[in-house]
């Protein structure tokens, strides 16, 4: 699979938006600033216009969202939410890689 720049790009920056998350103290105070900053790269993208975006930005604001909006208790909502952030992660890598190759 060839990918431009930009798809590399916007590979880079789930990475690091992936890794705030997972580096903060504040889980739910941070998922509610990612989700703002994902929903914004999903308008910028124009990914719901795209078939098979690279990232999907609506997907990764609706697990940020997710997490944003859950009880304490739910913890077993956000291990699943969790999971699927953790798929996006290890797609931007598995882009970044490609273009270090």
């Amino acid at each position: 699979m060839k990918v431009d720049n930009d798809y590399i790009q916007q590979a880079i920056i789930a990475r690091e938006i992936i890794d705030l998350y997972r580096d903060s103290q504040d889980k739910i105070g941070t998922a509610v600033s990612l989700d703002v900053l994902c929903f914004a790269m999903a308008r910028l993208t124009n990914c719901d216009k795209v078939d098979y975006p690279i990232i999907d930005w609506d997907d990764l604001a609706s697990n940020f969202d997710g997490i944003a909006t859950s009880q304490d208790s739910d913890v077993s909502s956000i291990r699943k939410i969790e999971n699927d952030i953790a798929s996006t992660y290890k797609k931007s890598l598995k882009i970044i890689k490609q273009q270090l190759s």
